[in-house]
């Protein structure tokens, strides 16, 4: 009888602890979504489809597009030079100087394409601007001409001192000595003063040709560069936006 009880009591706990079935019509737990994959945005309709003819357009635009540019150069020496006196025994100890070039900045600006800096001449032509391109190159041909005419004046006076030195090394009496000094003298005089004067109209011309800031303004030169950009997307048939995209990621 007590065997019976202790059974039943067993059998008892044991179905208290065996897990329940789960209810037939009971909805299973709800699953959390995973958080949503960030994608790129779509390119803008007005792009249109990328092919290998739109490609090279985009391309040689931003090979061609004009840009203007601040620059800043360097000028002047860092070159030092040390003047020292001779020192140790019997002499003692020298002082010595050091005398060194400072070297200065200047702002300016130039117009660019794509990676090339342009002359002023080329610029001009890039932009359809012939009258000013040619009003330019008629000034520095005849800027130039001033220049040789200064250099050529400068080499006879070249040949003036050689003539002057052979002849006084070769003269026999005083006379002759002092006809041929004057003669050296002056082909000195003369060989200073053409390159002084061919100096002015030389550095005049490369400027010119070097610098559009020297016949025009940044306000006409940025002018200038937007209308041959203009001409030039209108010509490889790209869209405004991507003519502005290009413009705004440009890094050359």
């Amino acid at each position: 009888m007590i065997s019976l009880t202790v059974a039943f009591l067993l059998s008892t706990v044991a179905f208290a602890q065996a897990p329940k079935p789960a209810d037939v019509g009971a909805e299973p737990p709800a699953t959390p979504e995973p958080p949503p994959v960030e994608r790129l945005a779509p390119a803008p309709p007005s792009l249109g489809q990328l092919t290998v003819e739109r490609l090279m357009a985009l391309r040689t635009y931003k090979a061609q597009r004009l840009q203007v540019r601040a620059e800043t150069e360097y000028r002047g020496s860092s070159v030092s030079s040390f003047t020292s006196m001779s020192y140790g025994h019997p002499h003692g100890l020298g002082t010595g100087v050091v005398v060194s070039e400072n070297i200065s900045t200047f702002r300016t600006w130039g117009v660019y394409r794509g990676p090339q800096r342009l002359s002023t001449p080329d610029f001009l032509h890039i932009t359809g601007a012939t009258a000013r391109r040619d009003a330019l190159v008629t000034d520095i041909r005849e800027l130039r001409a001033k220049s040789t005419t200064w250099y050529a004046s400068a080499g006879v006076g070249v040949v003036g001192v050689i003539a002057g030195l052979v002849g006084m090394s070769t003269a026999k009496d005083l006379s002759t000595y002092r006809a041929y000094n004057m003669v050296s003298l002056g082909g000195t005089m003369m060989t200073i003063t053409g390159l002084f004067g061919a100096s002015f109209p030389s550095a005049k011309a490369q400027r010119l040709y070097k610098y559009p800031g020297t016949t025009m303004s940044s306000d006409e030169a940025n002018d200038l560069a937007h209308g041959a950009n203009e001409t030039l997307r209108q010509s490889l048939e790209i869209a405004p936006t991507e003519a502005w995209l290009l413009d705004l990621g440009a890094t050359d």
